[in-house]
């Protein structure tokens, strides 16, 4: 069996979805953090998503000192 994330990561999500979950995951964040967020561009975000999977191997009490 493949692991758990591959059969997601190239289904598409129609956009009223995407813009839900959006909402949903954006709802908490501190405004800082939220206006850091939208103003990434799409090389930017490509370097946090790299970021991102490599923390799939770490664990999570080790996160803050993986990105300080």
């Amino acid at each position: 069996m493949e692991g758990k994330d591959k059969g997601h990561q190239h289904r598409h999500i129609p956009d009223h979805v995407a813009q839900y979950l959006a909402r949903r995951v954006l709802a908490d964040l501190p405004e800082r953090v939220y206006e850091t967020l939208i103003s990434l561009t799409p090389e930017e975000i490509e370097v946090l998503e790299r970021v991102g999977a490599s923390l799939n191997e770490c664990e999570p009490h080790k996160y803050t000192y993986v990105i300080h």
